[in-house]
Parts: C-alpha cells; structure tokens; sequence
C-alpha cells in the first residue's frame, strides 16, 4: 500500500480558488436547506441572488421553484443587455451590482447560459458533524496509519454527510460513496456484504483509494478530483490539458464528463475541512455522537443470524447496528452471515467475546453457505404464477431480480427466488433426506429431538410442508438417517 511523503500531508489550496472556497462554505455554514443561491456556473462562482424552495423531500414542488427562479435571473440578464445594463427594477439592480464593470452586452446572454441554482446545506452539514462523533477518531487513525492529509476527514460531509448508510442515485454506497465497480476493487460489494456500508472497513477502503490516486497523479488536488471523476478520468484531463496544475485543469479541461460536481470537487472538500476545523465558530458547541469502537471476531464457520443473535445473547437489532454491511439475504435468513467475516460486536470488557463466538453450537453452524434457489422460465410461465408456485410474492420476486414489469419475462430466463435454498451439512451434525410419508415430528422423534427445534435449524416457514427429497440438518449428536 502506498503512502504519501511527509512533505504531503497538508492539502494546497492555491489562491485562485478562494472564491469557491468561500462559496462552498457559505453553502454548508449560512445558507438553509429551505433556499438556496442562484449563481455563476464559472470559475468564481459568482452569486446573484437567493430563493426560497421547499423542503427535502417536496422535489417535485422543489424542482419547479427552481425552474421558475432560474427562468426569473436570466430574463432579468437578458433585460440588463437590451438595456445596455441599466437597471429598470430592483432585481436588475441587485444583479448589476455584482457584474463585472467592463461587461459587454455579449457576455450577458454567456452569463445566463450559466445560471445554475445551489441548494443550501447549512442543517445537513451540522447534522453530519454530531453524527461524525461515531467515527472521527478511526479515520483520523487510518488517514495517520495511511500517511494521508488529515483534512481528509472531512470528505465524509461532502459525499454523505457522515450517514454510513447513504445511496445515491447513482448507485453509491456507504459513508465514503463508493459506486458497486470502485468498491468491488477494495472491498468486498455482493448481496451477502457489501462492505461499502461498513464504516470500518470501507474507510480502509477510501484510504487506499486515495493513496492509489496519489501515487499514480502526484498531486493532492488531482487524486482528491480523480475520487470523484476517477482516476482514469484525471489522467486523460492531464494529457488533453498538458499539464499537472491543478488550477488550470478546472479552468480549461472540456472533458464531456467533467461537470460541475467534478471541477468543484477540491474546493468544496476545502471549505469542508475549514468547516469542520472550525465547526464551534460556525455552529456553536457541538453535541457530536459518542464514538463507536467495536470488538471484530472472525467466524470460522457460516452462521446463520439467528444463531449468533441467540448465543451471543444480542438482538438481531444490536447486530445490525455494527454489521450494516451484511445484507438483507442475511437478516432474513435466505443466507448466513460467512465465513472469514469480522463480525462486530459491542465493546464490553465483561465479554469474551472470541471465546463465545468460539462457542456457537456445531451443530448449527456450516462449512459453507446456504445456496440460492432460482427458477429457469419456461414458455407459457407467468410471474404471478411462479411466485405462487415457490409460496414467496411477486413484488419481492420483482425486487430481487430488478424486474419492473411483471409481464416483461421470457422464456429461459433465470430468477433468483427470495426464499432459502437447501440446508448445507452442519459442522458437528449429519442431514436426513426426507422420504414419502414423513412428517416433521417423526422424523424429529427418530432422532431424538423436538419438532420445534428441527424447524428452527432448518428454517422452516411452514413444518407441515414437507417435500420428497428435501434435505434437513439433523443436530448433533442424532443418528444418522
């Protein structure tokens, strides 16, 4: 793993880009999420004004005021051209006040053209500090174990506002946002975990990216630009520019992709980690979250959930809370937690906690994982029809295939269907195949166990429904079938 030099420990923040800075942090420090700032889409990102909008999450109402107050500023602009930029109502005045005073009639239509509106985030930012408390001191530990600036510990507010559990729509993930292809490359991102939304694990994750960027760019302001744009993007911005420097590639690279967010990127994280240094003077005292420091055991076995909530005397919600990255298959018992995971738990020095996960019955516990089940379509199948043949539903079918359209299947098709598949061979147990006219409680009295206790090992949803030929765990210690 890489780390920067000593010498690089401390982001640059050339003066160019002060006037972004400072308006990045008006937009985190003053500037409310019920109004935001029509300004300059440009280098200095000029304001010209301030609108009221609805609150998260009135978006349609949202979208339409800002539509309405876009259109309101640039005929307003337009107005100023034609009247070779004397004001005829209050608006136009406040609008010339803050334009250049050498302006051409020109570069009044380029400057509507480049309106944008910027949503204030003065309470998301606040409420991301008090819940920063839980995990400031692990990234600053990491960026220090890493060799990394230590304003990086800000980069949470930018891309989630320190919500561990935040998604975009674009399909990003976690507290460091990590999208499913970046994530895949340092950690693990599949339906069973998805480390992306460990905060753990995948700031140890964002460290190494971030390293990585450094090393191959040779410069902070890039490597911090390439966690947004990505690295291979930088890299092309470099060449078509012919240049490292930072402050002239956000001027004049045209890259198709390197929008807004991209070339703002950098100066946002500056005024992010001016903000958070200073965050008393800006807020006031701040109540940050007591900090979050699990005990993490590594499984030997597959287990499943409820097993580990009921020996290790945690409810399923307490796991939850510090294992956010095992996925729903998981918590609904369609899969077990794996093996090799670091499974966190609460730190108390009465616990040992290695020696009770050490203890978890054998006989409830796997060498591998519980398959999924899944369904080839054959002509003439509908989906209603397959959801009623495995007993599960049709929205949930939809949802854990990604289909939007019931009636949108074909034949040969694959489903993955939202129930357990087959019960693999416990640890220290044997598996009993069932035969015709078996019951649950004779098979159970066979062997020397209880009905209920045979239905929960296997996760039975209904233990009067048996089928010829399906396997069940037997526990340990019973004779073999």
């Amino acid at each position: 793993m890489s780390t920067a030099g000593a010498g690089d420990r401390t982001l640059p923040r050339p003066a160019e880009l002060e006037p972004a800075v400072a308006f990045w942090t008006q937009i985190y420090t003053e500037v409310p999420v019920d109004r935001g700032l029509i300004h300059d889409s440009g280098h200095d990102l000029v304001v010209y004004g301030q609108i009221s909008v609805a609150r998260p999450p009135q978006w349609a109402e949202r979208r339409a005021q800002v539509r309405r107050g876009l259109e309101r500023y640039r005929n307003a602009l337009k107005a100023l051209a034609a009247q070779q930029g004397v004001p005829q109502d209050a608006l136009q005045a406040r609008i010339a006040e803050r334009l250049p005073a050498d302006i051409q009639t020109s570069d009044y239509e380029a400057i509507a053209d480049r309106l944008r509106f910027q949503g204030g985030l003065k309470e998301r930012f606040y409420e991301g500090l008090v819940r920063s408390g839980q995990w400031r001191g692990h990234i600053q530990s990491v960026l220090a174990a890493n060799g990394l600036p230590e304003e990086l510990v800000a980069l949470p507010h930018v891309e989630s506002s320190f919500n561990a559990l935040a998604r975009s729509h674009a399909g990003a993930a976690g507290l460091w946002q990590f999208t499913s292809g970046t994530g895949r490359e340092y950690m693990r991102v599949d339906p069973v975990l998805d480390e992306r939304l460990d905060p753990w694990l995948s700031t140890q994750a964002a460290a190494e990216l971030l390293s990585d960027n450094y090393e191959q760019l040779k410069s902070w302001p890039l490597a911090i630009t390439a966690y947004n744009h990505g690295r291979n993007g930088m890299r092309r911005a470099v060449r078509d520019v012919g240049t490292s420097d930072y402050v002239t590639i956000r001027n004049e690279y045209k890259g198709s992709r390197f929008g807004f967010a991209s070339r703002n990127f950098y100066p946002s994280l500056l005024a992010a980690a001016e903000v958070d240094r200073n965050a008393e003077q800006y807020f006031g005292p701040i109540p940050y979250a007591d900090p979050v420091v699990p005990i993490r055991v590594t499984l030997k076995y597959y287990a499943p959930i409820e097993v580990l909530s009921a020996a290790l005397g945690l409810t399923r919600a307490e796991l939850q809370a510090l294992n956010s990255g095992l996925g729903p298959s998981v918590w609904d018992g369609r899969k077990f937690v794996p093996s090799g995971y670091a499974l966190a738990l609460p730190a108390d020095p009465q616990i040992d906690w290695v020696a009770a996960v050490n203890a978890l019955p054998l006989s409830q516990v796997y060498q591998g994982q519980r398959p999924s089940m899944e369904h080839v379509i054959v002509g003439g199948e509908t989906l209603s029809g397959i959801a009623a043949r495995y007993g599960v539903g049709v929205q949930a079918l939809m949802a854990v295939n990604g289909v939007s359209n019931a009636n949108r299947i074909r034949a040969g098709q694959r489903l993955q269907l939202p129930t357990a598949g087959a019960m693999p061979v416990p640890v220290g147990g044997a598996m009993y195949v069932v035969r015709p006219g078996d019951t649950l409680g004779a098979i159970a009295a066979r062997h020397g166990v209880s009905a209920g206790d045979l239905a929960q090992l296997n996760a039975l949803d209904n233990p009067n429904r048996l089928r010829v030929g399906q396997q069940l765990a037997l526990v340990e210690g019973s004779a073999g079938p």
